[in-house]
């Protein structure tokens, strides 16, 4: 192999990595820390308990958040919510968190996945895997 055949040849294979995002299947980029995706999820939580319509919320790390929670979207309120504790996501952070609906007898205990980085998407679990066909 030529020396100019070989510079474009070890060229082409460094842009293919950055491409590729060489070391990883380059959904890391996507993932939250586990201290920013709870903020997103407080943010969120708080929003709906305020009686805010579901949809874009300004936080105060710069990154806007997107949640999605079809009992939102169709008008439940919550009362509270508790975030029981964090699972084992797999990338992206997930929490366990008790939400108690306005007129409701009983805590419900519902899981959100966060992912993204702006916007900081905050979905249920259920709506998560709708969305995602998973």
């Amino acid at each position: 192999m030529t020396f100019p055949r070989l510079v474009a040849s070890i060229l082409a294979l460094m842009i293919a990595a950055q491409l590729t995002g060489c070391g990883g299947d380059g959904t890391e980029k996507y993932v939250q820390s586990t201290e920013s995706a709870r903020d997103a999820l407080e943010a969120a939580l708080n929003a709906w308990k305020s009686g805010k319509p579901m949809g874009t919320i300004d936080s105060s790390g710069g990154a806007k958040i997107e949640p999605l929670d079809t009992r939102w979207r169709d008008g439940q309120q919550i009362e509270s919510f508790t975030i029981v504790e964090e699972l084992p996501g797999d990338p992206h952070p997930e929490f366990k968190v008790t939400l108690r609906f306005k007129d409701a007898l009983e805590n419900e205990e519902s899981t959100y996945v966060v992912f993204g980085i702006d916007p900081i998407q905050v979905y249920r679990s259920e709506d998560y895997e709708a969305a995602t066909g998973m």
